[in-house]
């Protein structure tokens, strides 16, 4: 008979043998398989709930509310267009004269004939560019010429500011004051018949001020206007002592005076 596989000469290594496979087997047994189960959660993450990140609204340049269409706006607007001036045309007549020492010297200055080009922003705000021409005459001696006749032209652009009468008397509100600032180049062109009638010209840069009066003929068709303005200019003369010998006049410093005025038709 063979012997048992469980037969040895020592029983209690035989005893040991059989606890150890015994042990083996039950904590094979008890072992949870491993393939395809998922991992426990990590302690950090138990209890823990995800929550989409939160929208900054905090108020920047960006974000505030801008109104760009107020009533107020929209009503100066709708006046503007029902009862306004946009575009107009002068022509006018008025007198030229100098002051300080080139007053002394010359003469004329009548007519003075101008004519302008208007454009409106608003009922206040307006702008003007046009030209006007006037003539000068002045006597000195034989060397500088005899008798020379000056005639004066002068382009430019002119901002006109109309006063705001809603709360002033009914007779100011009817004449509508208005202020006026501007620039533009002034050109002299003088002829001396003693030196063959040679027409000498100077230009110079310079500026004006002044204000008037304008009544509606026929609102929003036909104006009348009144005006008057200061102009400061230089030309290459101006500094010279050319006429002092002859007319004792040491310079030809001093600024012209405006007076005229015009028929306004507007659309």
């Amino acid at each position: 008979m063979p012997a048992s596989i469980f037969t040895s000469k020592h029983p209690h290594c035989s005893r040991l043998r059989l606890h150890s496979l015994a042990l083996g087997l039950f904590a094979f047994l008890a072992a949870p398989p491993t393939f395809g189960a998922p991992s426990p959660a990590a302690p950090s993450d138990v209890g823990k709930v995800n929550h989409p990140e939160e929208e900054d609204f905090s108020e920047t340049p960006f974000t505030e509310y801008g109104e760009f269409n107020e009533d107020k706006d929209e009503q100066e607007d709708s006046n503007f267009f029902a009862h306004g001036r946009f575009f107009g045309v002068s022509l006018g007549a008025g007198y030229e004269t100098m002051g300080g020492n080139r007053g002394l010297l010359y003469q004329g200055g009548l007519p003075l004939i101008d004519f302008k080009l208007h454009y409106w922003f608003d009922f206040n705000f307006a702008l003007d560019m046009g030209f006007s021409i006037a003539p000068h005459f002045f006597e000195t001696s034989q060397e500088r010429g005899g008798h020379v006749d000056v005639n004066l032209l002068r382009i430019g652009l002119n901002a006109k500011y109309y006063i705001d009468t809603k709360n002033l008397s009914a007779p100011i509100s009817f004449a509508n004051p208005f202020v006026t600032v501007g620039f533009g180049a002034y050109t002299q062109t003088k002829t001396a018949y003693a030196q063959g009638s040679t027409p000498d010209s100077d230009t110079g840069i310079g500026f004006c001020l002044g204000g008037g009066l304008e009544f509606a003929i026929r609102p929003k068709k036909t104006y009348f206007q009144f005006e008057g303005k200061y102009h400061m200019v230089n030309f290459n003369d101006t500094y010279s002592s050319l006429y002092q010998s002859a007319n004792g006049i040491a310079d030809l410093t001093g600024p012209i005076y405006t007076v005229q005025s015009n028929l306004l038709f507007t659309w």
